[in-house]
């Protein structure tokens, strides 16, 4: 049998509390098909001789929403052997985002997560909208690993409420708006919301970030309505594929 890639000579370290051994590493049609000692041949072939061959870590969280737009190999998380990164944490994002808010979406990722102004203004070329935009703009781009997104609340809010999310909790009719726009972020491949609490997070002009003053109620309608649609989606076919 002739395989797609085969990784010769390394220490392969499986992730299961295994000893290290010495083995090869065969692919085929992007899964791993065969370890040990390979004697077939391959399309392409890899020398890991005093390497170790591991499975990709995964960053559960993090805040590349911005990086992705302009460095494709996530750096330097790909450096260090991480393969899937999930992004959107802390309630802060950069979607959905109208083009009125698009500096009060930026400083609020200066605020939180210290990244420059002038590198948000000139990275970031905002080819999206809406949430599902925002993903398909990042699956066009392509990445050097696995991207998975969470659904900010704080962009949601500035969406619906726009300068009031940084003043006060959502009314009825706005929480609908607010619900209504995260469902269609899970139906589009969402893996849930995220949040924060903590009282150093401060966005726009040192003021609160917009999901703090979301209420409690606001909080446990979202969440449960974001559970409902997150198992209703697993039992659809398989959701969009990472943008790698």
């Amino acid at each position: 049998m002739s395989y797609d890639l085969l990784i010769r000579n390394g220490t392969v370290v499986d992730g299961t509390d295994a000893p290290a051994v010495r083995a090869d590493v065969a692919i085929a049609q992007g899964r791993i098909v065969e370890i040990g000692r390979v004697r077939d041949g391959a399309a392409r072939v890899l020398d890991a001789s005093d390497l170790i061959v591991a499975p990709g870590f995964v960053d559960p969280h993090t805040h590349y929403d911005a990086q992705i737009c302009w460095d494709p190999l996530v750096t330097s998380t790909s450096w260090h052997g991480v393969t899937s990164v999930i992004m959107g944490n802390c309630g802060v994002g950069i979607a959905p985002c109208k083009p009125e808010v698009r500096e009060i979406t930026a400083w609020d990722l200066v605020n939180v997560e210290g990244i420059p102004f002038d590198a948000l203004s000139k990275g970031i070329n905002w080819e999206w909208v809406g949430f599902g935009d925002f993903m398909d703009a990042a699956e066009r781009r392509r990445s050097g690993i696995n991207l998975g997104f969470l659904a900010p609340l704080t962009p949601f809010r500035h969406f619906v409420m726009g300068e009031e999310s940084m003043e006060r909790a959502a009314r009825p009719e706005e929480l609908a708006r607010i619900r209504a726009l995260l469902r269609d972020a899970i139906a589009a491949g969402a893996f849930g919301f995220s949040t924060t609490t903590f009282s150093n997070h401060i966005g726009y002009q040192g003021r609160p970030l917009a999901c703090r003053l979301a209420s409690h109620q606001e909080l446990m309608v979202t969440r449960a309505y974001s559970k409902r649609w997150a198992a209703a989606r697993s039992k659809s076919p398989s959701p969009r594929p990472s943008a790698s």
